[in-house]
């Protein structure tokens, strides 16, 4: 009976490392995804803004006749595209942050 209750307790030992091995191993996964979609997050931000001015300087330059009106289209198209880039980016940035919160074991 003493053996067979060591036996079970031995098993449950390596149970625990297991799970904690697993446990930690997807956390630390979750983590570096969620930093990875922060820098990326940022980057976008950075992106739209440039965009954003390029195409407000065109404008301007289109108004005074400095520039083609097809330009001023395609800075507007580069615009709309960082905008998509940018909500990308928060869309993945926040699932990053739900799988570190699951990866917890809270409720997102």
């Amino acid at each position: 009976m003493l053996r067979e209750r060591e036996a079970q307790l031995s098993q449950a030992k390596e149970n625990l490392a297991q799970v904690t091995e697993e446990v930690e191993l997807a956390l630390q996964t979750a983590y570096n995804k969620l930093e990875r979609t922060q820098r990326m997050l940022s980057v976008s931000q950075e992106l739209l803004a440039t965009r954003t001015e390029f195409r407000r300087v065109l404008q301007q330059e289109l108004s005074h006749g400095a520039a083609l009106s097809s330009q001023a289209d395609l800075a507007l198209a580069q615009e709309f595209d960082a905008k998509a880039v940018l909500l990308q980016s928060q869309l993945d940035y926040t699932q990053a942050h739900d799988e570190i919160t699951h990866a917890m074991g809270q409720t997102p």
